[in-house]
């Protein structure tokens, strides 16, 4: 149902209804207390609209007279303030009483002085130094300069203790944007949304439509526009047809551990890189994985540590882990084999996947992830570091951050023929049990 607010008259207090219904998943965001907002949303969403009426209602509520309140919407270019944002604010403000709107310099004044500016193209947001605002929604803030907030809304902010909104959609894990993120993230002062096409569901687009956008598509572009990934690369990456048809089949959720099953290890083995372990059961046909680990520069004991904890407090079992040939070199320091420091370190068996091609790898892994459900939080970044997998312009994998956890889950699905109800295969069997998973 339209939203209703309460108006400040010259005479009197009128509720007046607006004619903006939000979607289901903009509702949080409406009712959230949070100074500091992020929102990550897919296209046509509804953001444009949602974020349009939160500074409405954010105008209508604000009881100062002097100085008069003032919001700002920033977006990322001229046209996009006026085509986009300006229609939608007349549209929802008609009804409320006293209302004057400045089209040259487009800002929409309420009765009570309050008014909302927008701002659009290139360095215009830099007309908002030394001004005072109560609340700013930054738009689209990947299109927009890097300091837009940090040196010139966020002091605008400070007076009157506004609020704003960041928000946008991703457009690769390295730019402000996708850092702002990460920041909010781990700020308890932000409030941090994700709002991809799996979340809003035919409230926004027809499951028609989005099976029609995944056809039209790149599998990269659907993971970037429309399932809001931060990680998926530009081209190249080997895994975001599979990860995409995961999420659309809500198969990235709360996976519990299954009691009645042993659990399998998946390892990527550094020494100055990472150390990756995949946690995953084997229940009837799927591949439930369970948890991820990762660290820089930890050795093998901590890794032993980690995993009996995991056990102890999952109160689950191993079967076996499965690492990958260099388990077989030996350390300068010690002479021992690092399955010598394993097979001591840990009750179960630890097998070691024979050398492989990597395409051969990566099409079992693209097999396995057909009959794969992924923990959202467990394996959280485990995913984004198979979503940022990619190939390189020598037509080999990219090595760097997203490789590590990669090859620990290849190591995994290419491991699988090797453990059976009689525990272990042969490793010469391996290559025919290969060609029956690619």
């Amino acid at each position: 149902m339209p939203i209703s607010i309460v108006v400040e008259d010259v005479d009197r207090p009128k509720e007046v209804a607006l004619d903006y219904v939000p979607r289901p998943h903009f509702v949080p965001v409406h009712n959230s207390d949070k100074r500091w907002i992020f929102i990550t949303a897919h296209r046509r969403a509804g953001k444009t609209v949602a974020l349009a009426n939160h500074l409405i209602r954010a105008a209508c509520r604000n009881k100062r007279r002097n100085p008069p309140p003032r919001y700002c919407y920033i977006a990322p270019s001229f046209e996009a303030a006026k085509d986009l944002v300006w229609s939608y604010l007349k549209s929802y403000t008609v009804g409320i009483p006293g209302m004057r709107f400045r089209e040259g310099e487009l800002i929409a004044e309420f009765q009570t002085g309050a008014t909302i500016r927008l701002y659009g193209g290139g360095t215009a947001f830099e007309r908002m130094r030394g001004i005072y605002a109560d609340g700013a929604v930054l738009d689209e803030f990947a299109l927009l300069h890097p300091s837009a907030f940090t040196t010139v809304v966020r002091p605008c902010l400070a007076d009157y203790r506004g609020f704003a909104i960041v928000s946008g959609t991703p457009n690769g894990a390295d730019d402000h944007f996708a850092t702002l993120k990460l920041r909010a993230e781990a700020d308890p002062a932000w409030e941090v949304f994700e709002i991809p096409i799996t979340v809003t569901g035919e409230s926004a687009l027809s499951k028609a439509e989005v099976e029609e956008l995944t056809r039209d598509m790149s599998a990269d572009e659907f993971a970037r526009e429309m399932m809001c990934s931060f990680e998926s690369p530009v081209e190249g990456a080997y895994y975001s047809e599979q990860l995409n048809s995961l999420a659309l089949q809500n198969r990235v959720a709360a996976v519990p551990v299954d009691l009645t099953q042993s659990v399998l290890t998946g390892w990527d083995l550094g020494i100055h890189d990472f150390l990756t372990i995949w946690l995953l059961q084997i229940c009837g046909r799927e591949y439930h994985w369970i948890d991820y680990l990762e660290a820089r520069g930890k050795g093998l004991d901590w890794a032993a540590e980690q995993l009996q904890a995991k056990a102890s407090k999952g109160n689950f079992v191993y079967r076996a882990h499965l690492l990958p040939h260099d388990l077989e070199a030996r350390e300068i320091s010690t002479g021992q084999s690092r399955r010598a420091f394993l097979v001591q370190a840990l009750p179960e068996p630890v097998i070691t996947v024979p050398r492989h091609d990597p395409d051969d790898g990566i099409k079992v892994a693209r097999n396995v992830l057909g009959l794969s459900w992924f923990d959202r939080d467990r394996t959280r970044l485990g995913l984004s570091r198979l979503r940022a997998y990619k190939r390189g312009k020598t037509g080999m994998p990219v090595h760097d951050d997203a490789s590590h956890g990669a090859d620990g889950f290849r190591t995994a699905c290419v491991g699988l023929p090797l453990v059976s109800s009689s525990w272990v295969l042969r490793p010469g069997r391996l290559r025919r049990k290969l060609r029956g998973l690619i």
